[in-house]
């Protein structure tokens, strides 16, 4: 049985985690962009642009001085939570450019993750109730099909089948141009439309992998005696199956769900990029073919920050729901 104190311990050990983490992200964050071939000035070349052009513009944006320096500076506005100028966007602030991108992504990511564990969840125990039979069959080599398909390759069977061939939904974007909105329920349900093939696309990956854990956390319970005993009790297919069996089993999928975020962000940027969905994916992309030193360290340090902290959560979610997590 766990006590206080090795609570307390499992809390300590998981926040020293957090932050040993929290400082590696920011360390990468900064040198990621300064890495990659090229500088902001690289967009600018063409006749007419000359090196004293480019060494004024670098001396705008405050990168011809010692790394050092650069680094101290780019640790104090960060933590401070200001995320400076975007340098393709001058003079707009960073942190401006992502508040309003990031409804759109956090619309797109709590959808997805909302659609994969309310199908994934039913199929995988569905699928481990008839083990072996034709149904758990169709289950797993549908959820085998749709989990080795590359999440780029089927947002663009997506967009070609549904946006080109069969022209049910929009080819990209939020809303259609120079839409005007009635009301609040008119803008989303405009939304709605205009994310159905994104969402779509970017859970039918994590579905089949919800499946297949919530398929294999119930093989697991399912041989237990108490799961014996309620059968014998009498209860229904459905009752041993929901009331007894799947909510231990669900554990492992909670947990889960914040290891599924970095994928499921990383999926969006991909997503985006495609379905040119206006969030903080398709930002960060531009903001990489511009080399906007700013924006791009502004935009991988939210978006890891949250990947972070969504880890952080499950796993204190994990320890506060089994008490064998944490005990001595």
């Amino acid at each position: 049985m766990a006590t206080t104190e090795s609570k307390s311990e499992f809390l300590v050990r998981r926040l020293g985690h957090f932050t040993v983490a929290f400082c590696a992200l920011l360390v990468i964050n900064f040198a990621i962009p300064r890495v990659m071939p090229g500088d902001p000035t690289t967009q600018f070349v063409g006749p007419g642009f000359t090196e004293e052009a480019r060494q004024q513009m670098l001396e705008q944006f405050g990168l011809n001085e010692p790394m050092w320096e650069q680094f101290l500076l780019y640790l104090i506005n960060t933590l401070t939570g200001d995320f400076g100028l975007s340098f393709s966007r001058y003079p707009t602030p960073v942190f401006e450019l992502m508040m309003e991108r990031l409804p759109r992504t956090l619309f797109l990511m709590g959808a997805s993750v909302s659609l994969s564990v309310a199908i994934g969840v039913p199929l995988g125990a569905f699928g481990a109730w008839k083990f072996g039979q034709r149904q758990d069959v169709l289950i797993t080599q549908g959820s085998l099909f749709f989990r080795s398909i590359p999440t780029f390759w089927l947002a663009i069977l997506m967009l070609f089948v549904f946006g080109y061939l069969i022209p049910i939904f929009p080819l990209g974007g939020v809303s259609a141009a120079g839409t005007e909105y009635t009301g609040l329920l008119d803008y989303l349900a405009d939304l709605i439309y205009h994310s159905v093939l994104p969402i779509v696309t970017l859970s039918a990956y994590f579905v089949a992998g919800y499946t297949f854990l919530m398929r294999a956390s119930l093989l697991d319970i399912l041989p237990e005696n108490y799961i014996t005993i309620a059968q014998t009790k009498g209860l229904s297919d459905r009752e041993v199956l929901f009331r007894h069996a799947v909510p231990p089993a669900v554990l492992p999928v909670i947990t889960q769900l914040g290891f599924q975020i970095g994928r499921l962000v990383g999926g969006a940027i991909l997503v985006e990029a495609v379905f040119s969905y206006p969030g903080m994916g398709q930002l960060m992309f531009e903001a990489v073919l511009a080399r906007d030193f700013p924006l791009i360290q502004g935009t991988f340090f939210l978006l890891t920050l949250t990947v972070l902290t969504a880890m952080l959560i499950a796993d204190l979610l994990y320890a506060f729901l089994d008490p064998r997590v944490g005990g001595s």
